[in-house]
C-alpha cells in the first residue's frame, strides 16, 4: 500500500473511533440521566412515607389512654401504683 491510502484508512479508523465513542458517550449520558431522575422520584417517595409513618407514630402515641390501662390493671388484676418505689440506692 502506499503511503497516501495509509494515511487515508488512519484517518478514517480515527474519524469512526471518534464518532462510535461520541455516540456511546451520549447514549450512557441519557441512561444516566433516566436514572437519576427516578432515583429522585424514589426519594420523593420515601420521604412521603416516612412523614406517614411519623404522622401514624404520632397518632399512635396519642392513642395510647395511660389513664385507662391504670384503671384496667388495678380492677382486673388488682394492682396498684406507688410512689415509694425505689429502684436503687447509692451505699456511701
Amino acid at each position: 500500500m502506499t503511503e497516501k491510502k495509509v494515511r487515508k484508512r488512519g484517518i478514517g479508523i480515527l474519524i469512526f473511533s471518534i464518532v462510535s465513542v461520541w455516540i456511546i458517550h451520549g447514549w450512557l449520558i441519557i441512561k444516566v440521566s433516566d436514572l437519576e431522575k427516578l432515583a429522585k422520584i424514589e426519594k420523593k417517595k420515601l420521604a412521603e412515607v416516612q412523614k406517614e409513618v411519623s404522622e401514624k407514630r404520632i397518632a399512635y402515641e396519642q392513642g395510647v389512654d395511660l389513664g385507662k390501662i391504670e384503671k384496667e390493671m388495678r380492677t382486673k388484676h388488682k394492682m396498684e401504683i406507688s410512689k415509694d418505689i425505689q429502684f436503687f440506692k447509692i451505699k456511701s
